[in-house]
C-alpha cells in the first residue's frame, strides 16, 4: 500500500520539478528577448505619462488601518512631461492630495469605488516634491487619519537626457 502512494509522490514531484525549469526557462526566455522598438520621440518633445496612485492604509486584512500611505510614495518623471496622475482613495477616510509646488490637488476624495480623480499637469520645474493629505484631520467628519502628518510621498522630476 505505501509502495503506490510513494510512487505517486515521487512522480508529482518529479512533474513540480519539471513544471519549474520550464518556467525558469521560459522566464530567461523573455528576459532575453529583444525589445520591440520603441517608437521614436523628438528630443524635447513633450511626452505624456500616465501614472496611478492609491491612498491606502496598512494593517491586519478586516481590521483598522495601523497606518496609511501612497501607494507609490516616490513618482519620478523628467522634465517637461506631461504628467496624468490617477489618484484612488482605498481608504474609509477622505483625503485629498496636493503636489507641492505645482498648484495641483484633488478634490476631497471619499473611500469607495468613485473614489477617484486625474491630475493633469506639466513637470516644468527640476527637483524633489512632497505631495501629500491637505485636509486636515477630524475624527468627526472621518477626514484624513490621525497619522496625517506621516502622509508624505515625493515626486521627482529629473532633467531630460539624465539615466
Amino acid at each position: 500500500m505505501d509502495g503506490p502512494r510513494s510512487a505517486l509522490r515521487s512522480a508529482l514531484a518529479g512533474m513540480a520539478v519539471l513544471i519549474a525549469l520550464v518556467a525558469v526557462a521560459l522566464s530567461l526566455l523573455t528576459l532575453t528577448a529583444p525589445a520591440s522598438p520603441a517608437r521614436p520621440v523628438p528630443a524635447g518633445a513633450p511626452v505624456t505619462i500616465d501614472l496611478s496612485m492609491l491612498i491606502t492604509g496598512r494593517g491586519a486584512i478586516g481590521g483598522p488601518a495601523l497606518e496609511h500611505i501612497f501607494d507609490p510614495q516616490m513618482l519620478v518623471v523628467r522634465r517637461g512631461d506631461v504628467v496624468r496622475l490617477r489618484v484612488t482613495n482605498g481608504s474609509h477616510f477622505r483625503h485629498g492630495i496636493e503636489v507641492a509646488g505645482y498648484g495641483v490637488r484633488t478634490g476631497a476624495l471619499t473611500g469607495g469605488p468613485q473614489a477617484s480623480e486625474v491630475l493633469t499637469f506639466t513637470a516644468n520645474k527640476a527637483g524633489i516634491f512632497e505631495y501629500r493629505c491637505y485636509l486636515p484631520y477630524d475624527p468627526i467628519t472621518a477626514t484624513c487619519a490621525p497619522d496625517h502628518d506621516q502622509m508624505i510621498g515625493h515626486l521627482v522630476v529629473i532633467e531630460p537626457g539624465v539615466r
